[in-house]
């Protein structure tokens, strides 16, 4: 049993001053104008120009507190207001019109207004918020708490989550806490920001703060211990979901077993809970097949993942693109082209949509072992269905030409990688390299070096051994001295490469 939440704090009593004087006479004016004034978007902030110049915080106030007759209960005269707002807005009349607006014209107005309020000044429209709460909180349309969690929730939705930890702090305080669904957003943004430690921490104060949990909230904390790789604090997230009133679904089991099937040590504890899943009479979708599958392909254990695609078929659950993308990888990670083939062939067959990852599979598979006529067959076909080539399709293509010796089409396949948007990995820069390290083409091997240290990507020992062995062999070390002239030649090759000496020294490459 959660410990109780501490006592909450009045809210504050505050008065708002009475007009008087010129601000009486034209508060007065201003409100006989729009109480004549069509509604909006007609009546606009350009037809109150000769208003604006005197319009301060207070009269804005009383007029918000007051809106002019006939009373508009579709928030049309609250809107109209709100269009007199600067940016950023002053704090008592913004708090006035978060309180007056219902909720969802409140938020809107709140999320087009946040950025222009800096971070320093937003206590004070917090505690704006709350000190003008007693004023509206008899108002049918007003009260503190939807204003609050309207507050809580838009900072939460816009990535704020200093602002809204404050705001919550607020709300708890006074005793005033936000809707589940406020605060399910904070913890979606904690997860999109790939921070679940934090949409934990959250998690736990929503227990201690009584706010029950609904299915939203549980399967999110499953995906933040998931995230953070506690499995098993996971798995008794989802033990203790009934406990809370929250029945599982599909999706909390797929979140679980797509961590099992991450980890990929063994897919075993990932198929129990699928039979699990079963036995509580739900139903597993194509994820659940799709992740069980890619876990055992991880292993290399193409057998059983057959199997589960004839039970998937059996079940009546159609495979996709995703099913048969991760079985061709699996293949091809194994080496085993003709069957990722026979894959391909069934895909067509079954007028499953075939997308650039199935073609990158099938080109990787077909480059590794130098087979770059049936690769030409396969980049015509992807022509044709008129799919751009993105960076692992350069990749795989470039590992091919380099299987192959031909270093000088690798080297162009990389310029076009370049000039279409992609960059290169290390591993590319790499194959390429040696690719001319052993063509003994060196000048080529130099230039490419160069064109990687200016990337600012640094050289494993491994391949400066080589790259510094071919030049030592062919007495053309004078080639790489226009690598020390580069702003990151000196910092990641050492001078023991230059003098012959790194052979018997352990040199430590340094890193962007």
């Amino acid at each position: 049993m959660p410990p109780p939440p501490p006592r909450a704090l009045p809210l504050p009593h505050f008065t708002l001053p009475p007009l008087a004087g010129e601000d009486l006479l034209f508060v007065t004016a201003l409100r006989a104008h729009l109480s004549t004034a069509p509604p909006p978007p007609t009546t606009t902030a350009a037809s109150l120009s000769r208003f604006l110049p005197h319009l301060t915080p207070l009269r804005l106030s009383h007029l918000i507190l007051a809106p002019p007759p006939p009373p508009r209960h579709d928030d049309s005269g609250h809107l109209l207001l709100a269009s007199l707002l600067p940016s950023p807005p002053p704090p008592l009349p913004f708090a006035l019109l978060l309180h007056s607006l219902r909720p969802r014209r409140s938020s809107a107005l709140l999320a087009s207004l946040l950025p222009s309020i800096p971070h320093h000044a937003f206590p004070d429209l917090l505690h704006h918020v709350l000190l003008t709460a007693r004023l509206t909180a008899a108002r049918p349309d007003g009260g503190a708490v939807p204003a609050l969690d309207v507050l809580f929730s838009v900072c939460a939705r816009g990535k704020k989550l200093s602002l809204a930890t404050l705001a919550f702090r607020a709300m708890r305080a006074h005793g005033l806490l936000p809707r589940v669904v406020s605060c399910n957003v904070f913890i979606s943004a904690a997860l999109g920001l790939r921070r679940p430690e934090i949409a934990l921490s959250f998690f736990r104060e929503m227990r201690r703060c009584r706010i029950s949990p609904n299915i939203y909230t549980a399967n999110m904390v499953l995906r933040a211990f998931c995230d953070l790789g506690r499995t098993a604090d996971a798995a008794e997230v989802l033990d203790k979901m009934p406990e809370w009133g929250v029945g599982r679904t599909t999706v909390s089991f797929n979140t679980l077993i797509a961590a099992y099937c991450r980890d990929g040590v063994d897919a075993g504890p990932a198929l129990q809970l699928k039979m699990k899943m079963e036995q509580e009479g739900l139903v597993p979708d194509v994820v659940t097949y799709d992740t069980i599958i890619h876990g055992l392909c991880k292993e290399g254990r193409m057998g059983k993942a057959n199997q589960v695609l004839s039970e998937m078929r059996v079940k009546g659950v159609m495979p996709n693109t995703v099913t048969y993308n991760t079985l061709i990888h699996g293949y091809v990670a194994l080496g085993d082209n003709a069957m990722a083939g026979r894959v391909h062939e069934e895909m067509v067959k079954n007028r499953v949509e075939l997308d650039i990852v199935t073609y990158n599979a099938l080109i990787l598979g077909l480059c590794n072992e130098g087979k770059m006529k049936k690769v030409e067959h396969l980049l015509r076909e992807l022509d044709r269905a008129k799919l751009e080539p993105n960076a692992s399709t350069f990749s795989a293509l470039i590992v091919g030409w380099c299987k192959m010796q031909n270093s000088e089409r690798a080297l162009q396949l990389l310029n076009v990688m370049k000039k279409s948007g992609f960059h290169p990995n290390y591993t590319t820069y790499k194959m390429v390299i040696s690719s001319f390290c052993k063509n003994k083409d060196l000048e080529g091997a130099v230039d490419v070096m160069g064109d990687m240290l200016g990337r600012c990507i640094a050289p494993d020992k491994a391949l400066l051994n080589e790259f510094f062995d071919g030049l030592w062999k062919a007495k053309k070390l004078h080639l790489a001295e226009n690598l020390r002239s580069l702003n990151n030649g000196l910092k990641f090759i050492p001078d023991v490469y230059y003098t012959g000496d790194y052979r018997n020294k352990d040199e430590v490459i340094n890193r962007c």
